[in-house]
């Protein structure tokens, strides 16, 4: 039996880029007569908080106090949305400025960081050396994307007591598309790690390999599975729980997200209880 009250007294920062998440739901009605392009008749729209934002509402359902930190620039993501199976057609990014001040922040203060690195700017060379030397545990997640691909790894944190990446993000900072995924995550170092493979559940490593089937097949949104899975495991690995409890915890949580349309709610601990079964 994993005990979930073993974190409910942590202080945990989230660290990392925001993120403005839109649904446009769209009709396709078929291809323009005259042009190569989708003809969709726009139905209605979503906005979530997103990044930073929604993966410290996954935490905060499991600690004491969590705390954001975000910089200078607001990702929008504007998604076309299929509003009958929910696929997404296409995605347009801009970028923006966030005119709120961004508050000075103790990191040594709490028990633990958690950094959400989109690769949009937020975490920058000294900010990353600031964090490294003085959270008392550090959980990182660098994920790659359409913006940043091939440019933000993981091994950009010379210290990471807990990371969590995905089998391509692994692979790319290796530089390693095809050795067996064990020798992957020796080459990357970090003490404690798990890398998320979708459909093949997810290996984690703490000294000794654990691997963990997915729990669920009804996938209804992938967006912020990811993270889902990061923010709600870092904080028990910071309270010593063992691999294969981070690996059942991470896994229930992904499956509880992807059953989440875009951040209309997070991962809680009655879902979470509902998935570990």
């Amino acid at each position: 039996m994993i005990d979930l009250n073993k974190t409910k007294d942590m202080r945990v920062l989230v660290m990392g880029d925001a993120i403005i998440d839109e649904y446009v739901y769209v009709h396709p009605v078929g291809k323009a007569v005259k042009e190569n392009a989708i003809s969709a008749i726009r139905q209605r729209e979503e906005h979530f908080y997103g990044g930073v934002w929604a993966a410290a509402k996954h935490t905060a359902n499991f600690v004491g106090l969590t705390q954001t930190f975000v910089g200078t620039k607001v990702m929008r993501n504007t998604r076309m949305v299929d509003d009958t199976y929910l696929r997404k057609l296409f995605v347009v990014h801009s970028i923006e400025e966030n005119y709120k001040d961004i508050d000075p922040v103790d990191i040594a203060s709490y028990d633990c960081v958690i950094v959400t690195d989109f690769g949009h700017g937020t975490m920058h060379k000294s900010l990353i050396e600031r964090v490294t030397r003085e959270a008392k545990f550090l959980a990182v997640n660098a994920q790659t994307n359409s913006t940043n691909y091939g440019f933000n790894l993981i091994t950009k944190y010379p210290r990471a007591d807990f990371a969590v990446i995905d089998e391509l993000e692994a692979r790319l900072a290796a530089h390693d598309a095809d050795s067996p995924i064990e020798d992957v995550i020796a080459v990357l170092g970090f003490p404690k790690m798990i890398v998320t493979m979708g459909a093949n559940g997810a290996i984690g490593y703490d000294g000794a390999f654990e691997r963990a089937p997915a729990t669920t097949k009804d996938v209804l949104d992938t967006m912020g599975a990811g993270d889902a899975f990061l923010c709600v495991t870092a904080p028990f690995a910071a309270a010593g729980a063992s691999m294969k409890d981070l690996l059942r915890i991470g896994n229930a949580a992904g499956a509880a997200k992807v059953g989440i349309v875009g951040h209309r709610t997070s991962v809680t601990r009655e879902l979470l209880e509902k998935h570990l079964g």
